[in-house]
């Protein structure tokens, strides 16, 4: 007697323990199938007894009773032992009104219905919010069960159309947790086949080796060798094995007749047609039998749900990281992130810090800035090298029309001058063009160092990019004075003395002359040839140099000065100590995810030192 009295210590102890699990996750608003608590699932379709299975364990009349859908919310049972009781003495409490108790159950029932309304209305909508009850009792075994809404086929009254898919979705994400053991209610007089507990249990757990099958309503069956062979266990493949109950009638509980006094009877009946299996039928054998499957499957899963509140830990403190502290000083952080800013720019350009592309690359700042030169100004200069196609029409016209009346003899100066100038000044639109990529190149990095360092505070982040952006537009704007001044004094000034251009001219000079021998080429063509050439040796290097200049602009101008002036604008337009409670006020979802994560946080620390004593 005492050892049997230590193991029911122990059993009691243990459970209590996943009970606390269960509040303590509950209390956070985390569901117990989420965090994958080992647990027992009561399922069954709209009128299968599953309220009749339940009253009976715990030996009370508390649930709400009634047409359509009675449970609109999951209702978390805990049965706790309570030694110190009287005998048959019980109360109860509600985690959701922690300092009320309970005695009259009949007020457990009215709160159960108030609460479920309060969330779902007085429709016959449904919500996956539970509502913890805890019944404590000096005769019954610590146990928890789930009770869930039954599955309902054809909606009635104001039930949605879809209020079967609704049902089985909700039951479906219960008992998907595989450490749930899963308790399928099927009424006795209905084929088994047509169990919808049964169907979804096969669907979630195919080898039924967490599904225990309840039968309701066993002295409605008729006493049939399929029939007993179903309660045998020889027909339905469930590993945890198929148990018979006796629902109490309606008749009976209008005669007030007592629970106790159904048990008895329940007992009688199997003794009397089922005396073969009949120790192993009945509520009381259900209610045995469930305290041992939950106590073993719950030490099996100690040692993943250990694992799992480690791994929950570590992301909800990331997630608190992420985050960052809820702000104590907010001047001091105000000045420390616009510092951070300009350092992560910096590094940025420098390639230290890789940003993430919103096409989700992850590259340095200036690596991403020498991928626009390359793929903008390089191509677009090479292009311009090229001489148009009717470039010997306007040559010729350009020729004709800087001799005058006399006859072009010579090559004229004037004609290449002014077709020089004419390409020369065709250098400014990618120019000009490959700026304005630089620009929006800059500008997307400022906006993705912005949502990273300032992400929290959106006024913040909002006037710290439109002091960016200001001033991103002031240095482009320096930058385009200084190549359109650059380009202006080109076309101002051919200049033909230039190293490269002489060691060509002598080159096409000499080729001219050789050709000058050939009497079927006249002097204009000859002409119209040299100034071609000459015209692409000029081109070829103004674009050189527009290749070598831009980006030295670029990173003078809108780089370098930028990273220079950013800070102390940064000071003198935002670091405002009359505006820094504006500025640092958090998005409100940022402040509500802080408060979850914490919350959640504190609760998995509380489940560590309870399963630290559960090992």
């Amino acid at each position: 007697v005492s050892t049997q009295s230590t193991g029911c210590s122990e059993m009691d102890d243990f459970l209590r323990a996943i009970n606390e699990l269960q509040d303590v996750f509950s209390t956070v608003g985390v569901s117990s199938h989420e965090i994958k608590l080992p647990q027992i699932i009561v399922v069954g379709s709209q009128s299968a007894g599953k309220s009749s299975v339940l009253e009976s364990i715990v030996r009370k009349n508390f649930l709400p009773r009634g047409g359509g859908i009675v449970t609109r919310r999951p209702l978390i049972i805990q049965i706790i032992k309570d030694t110190e009781l009287p005998q048959t003495g019980s109360w109860a409490t509600f985690l959701h009104k922690q300092n009320k108790k309970y005695t009259d159950f009949n007020q457990v029932k009215d709160e159960i219905i108030a609460e479920t309304n309060r969330l779902c209305g007085s429709s016959q909508n449904i919500l996956p919010d539970p509502i913890t009850l805890k019944i404590y009792a000096s005769d019954l075994p610590t146990l928890t069960l789930v009770d869930l809404p039954g599955i309902v086929k054809v909606p009635v009254g104001d039930q949605p159309a879809n209020i079967e898919e609704q049902t089985i979705n909700m039951v479906r994400k219960f008992v998907e947790n595989p450490n749930s053991i899963i308790l399928a209610v099927s009424p006795g007089n209905v084929d088994l086949a047509n169990s919808e507990a049964l169907k979804l249990a096969q669907q979630v757990d195919p080898n039924s080796n967490r599904t225990l099958a309840v039968i309701t309503k066993a002295d409605l069956m008729e006493k049939t060798k399929e029939n007993t062979k179903v309660l045998e266990g020889s027909s339905i493949p469930v590993k945890l094995g198929i148990i018979g109950v006796i629902n109490r009638s309606q008749a009976k509980m209008d005669a007030g007749q007592s629970i106790v006094a159904c048990l008895e009877e329940e007992e009688e009946f199997f003794q009397t047609h089922y005396s073969h299996i009949a120790g192993e039928m009945g509520t009381r054998y259900l209610t045995r039998k469930l305290c041992h499957i939950l106590l073993e499957h719950a030490k099996d899963c100690l040692p993943d749900l250990i694992l799992r509140i480690t791994e929950q830990k570590v992301i909800q403190e990331n997630i608190l990281q992420d985050i960052g502290k809820k702000i104590e000083e907010p001047y001091g952080l105000l000045v420390h992130l616009l510092y951070q800013f300009c350092q992560r720019f910096d590094h940025s350009i420098m390639g230290k810090d890789a940003i993430a592309l919103s096409n989700g690359e992850e590259i340095s700042g200036g690596r991403h800035l020498y991928q626009q030169f390359d793929n903008t100004i390089c191509r677009d200069i090479e292009m311009l090298g090229r001489l148009p196609q009717d470039i010997e029409y306007q040559i010729e016209k350009e020729i004709l029309s800087s001799s005058g009346p006399r006859p072009a003899l010579f090559t004229p100066n004037m004609a290449f001058e002014n077709l020089a100038k004419k390409q020369v000044r065709l250098f400014a639109s990618p120019v000009m063009k490959s700026l304005k990529r630089y620009c929006e190149t800059i500008t997307e990095i400022t906006l993705i160092l912005s949502r990273d360092v300032f992400g929290r505070f959106p006024n913040l982040k909002r006037e710290s990019h439109q002091v960016c952006l200001e001033l991103i537009i002031i240095k482009t704007q320096q930058a385009e004075k200084f190549l359109n001044d650059y380009l202006t004094c080109e076309s101002r000034y051919i200049n033909t003395n230039h190293r490269l251009f002489s060691k060509e001219c002598e080159r096409i000079d000499l080729e001219v002359t050789a050709a000058d021998s050939d009497p079927n080429k006249g002097i204009e063509k000859r002409n119209i040839q040299k100034i071609k050439e000459l015209l692409a040796v000029y081109s070829g290097i103004i674009g050189n140099q527009l290749m070598d200049m831009v980006p030295k602009v670029v990173m003078s101008f809108m780089i370098q000065d930028f990273k220079e002036e950013l800070h102390k604008e940064f000071i003198e337009k935002i670091a405002d100590q009359d505006r820094v409670d504006y500025l640092m006020s958090e998005d409100p979802e940022v402040e509500d995810k802080r408060e979850r994560a914490m919350k959640v946080l504190q609760a998995l620390e509380r489940a560590e030192e309870i399963t630290s004593t559960l090992n």
